[in-house]
């Protein structure tokens, strides 16, 4: 059974709990990706502004178990998908996007899920350990590279790009609010071996301030340098080998337009919170800051 069908096999399931297909495959988005999110997302997800969609959705969900609410300030609502057999039914029974996480962590996780929502239809996401093996299994990447992008933590949410024939992969790095820009360099660092392995590769800096834009473009032309467009096309011979050539190497920054509450508690909502209206525009979550460095 391939990884897509499998997908599908999911989404199936959750359908027949009584939601509808874009409800559940916003539910398997979640709970692959973040365990935690906001109303406004299921409204750009299933693309529908204010109204009855998203008040049924959570009514539903709610009715069943599956998520939690927890209060954020000034009334507004962050919604945690907690159901352990939920997790159970889309092949993530050992997630621990079920645990309750820290306020920095879960901004993380919703920049993260805004991220992948705007960028769903335009890239194919390894969105399991099977789909990323096999995916780079193309490239001849070692074990080796794996276990150093690891050191980082959880491996993030790896998408494929087709353009043109051309395959890019797509490493996405969230500052959820970072004071420097340490936390981006260890990523680099831990995740040099798997990227130098790749033909083609991009990696998206995002955040909702571009005040680290300018040092990670420095940091990233440190780690990967520029090089002379003659060694890309003519190896130098190496043994009687070919060398592999320098990989085409992309910084992206991703400035992010939505706000995100603050939070209040960390414990479900118990009765009724009156929440603050807000009418969100259905608009681009992210504008590119600069073109692609590429080098």
């Amino acid at each position: 059974m391939t990884t897509r069908s499998v997908r599908y096999d999911a989404i199936d399931t959750l359908s027949c709990l009584g939601y509808s297909e874009r409800e559940a495959t916003f539910l398997y988005t979640v709970a692959l990706y973040s365990g935690y999110f906001l109303r406004r997302q299921f409204n750009f997800s299933v693309q529908r502004h204010l109204g009855s969609a998203a008040a049924g959705f959570l009514a539903k969900a709610k009715r069943g178990g599956h998520i939690r609410e927890i209060q954020c300030y000034a009334g507004r609502l962050l919604y945690q998908l907690h159901a352990r057999w939920l997790y159970r039914i889309v092949g993530q029974q050992n997630s621990q996007n079920r645990r309750p996480k820290s306020p920095p962590e879960i901004r993380r996780r919703l920049m993260m899920l805004d991220y992948i929502l705007s960028h769903l239809e335009k890239e194919e996401f390894l969105d399991s350990e099977a789909a990323r093996q096999k995916f780079f299994a193309q490239f001849g990447v070692k074990s080796d590279a794996f276990a150093s992008a690891r050191q980082f933590g959880e491996l993030l949410p790896i998408s494929a790009q087709r353009v043109d024939g051309t395959v890019t992969s797509r490493f996405p790095f969230v500052d959820e609010g970072q004071r420097s820009t340490a936390k981006f360099d260890r990523f680099l660092s831990s995740h040099d071996k798997l990227l130098c392995s790749l033909p083609s590769f991009e990696v998206v800096y995002i955040a909702t301030t571009p005040e680290h834009f300018q040092q990670v473009r420095h940091l990233f032309r440190q780690t990967f340098p520029v090089m002379p467009a003659k060694s890309l096309k003519i190896p130098t011979p190496i043994g009687g080998q070919m060398s592999p050539a320098r990989p085409r190497a992309g910084l992206v920054t991703e400035l992010i337009k939505e706000s995100y509450p603050f939070f209040l508690n960390s414990g479900p909502v118990h009765g009724p919170v009156q929440a603050v209206r807000r009418q969100y525009i259905q608009t681009a979550l992210f504008s590119r800051e600069v073109p692609n460095d590429v080098v």
